[in-house]
């Protein structure tokens, strides 16, 4: 999946270069010991991929509308079943965009293993500047 993303992504490069058009990534960092989050990103600029974040429980990419992709606004949810989840701050999700900007992101509802609701905190940064 990651490859096939990645592929898109140089292809798209390719078509736009020259344009004036550029790409950028951005990962989506949650602090806590979460187990389900959705968070709503928005900002201008178009959605070209998302893809999942680090460790066994987010690895796969967050649920979200493919509709959304063409719009400046996302809603990306995610859940694990496992009984342990990462403690800590954890990328949870990258976002793949064309001419992005001026982006945020919101938290919009998160719980801890066993669905207690619990305050996390959400941060939206360009690829590689988490750690």
């Amino acid at each position: 999946m990651i490859a096939r993303v990645a592929g898109l992504l140089l292809l798209l490069a390719l078509l736009c270069r020259g344009q004036g058009t550029r790409f950028g990534a951005f990962d989506l960092w949650i602090t806590g010991g979460v187990a389900a989050w959705q968070v709503e990103v928005e900002g201008e600029g178009r959605i070209v991929g998302v893809e999942g974040g680090e460790g066994e429980a987010w690895r796969e990419p967050a649920y979200y509308d493919p509709a959304a992709l063409a719009g400046g606004r996302i809603v990306l949810a995610a859940f694990t079943t496992r009984t342990e989840v990462p403690e800590g701050r954890v990328r949870v999700a990258r976002l793949h965009m064309e001419s992005p900007s001026g982006l945020t992101a919101r938290m919009i509802a998160s719980a801890a293993v066993g669905g207690e609701r619990i305050e996390v905190t959400v941060a939206l940064l360009p690829a590689g500047e988490g750690r």
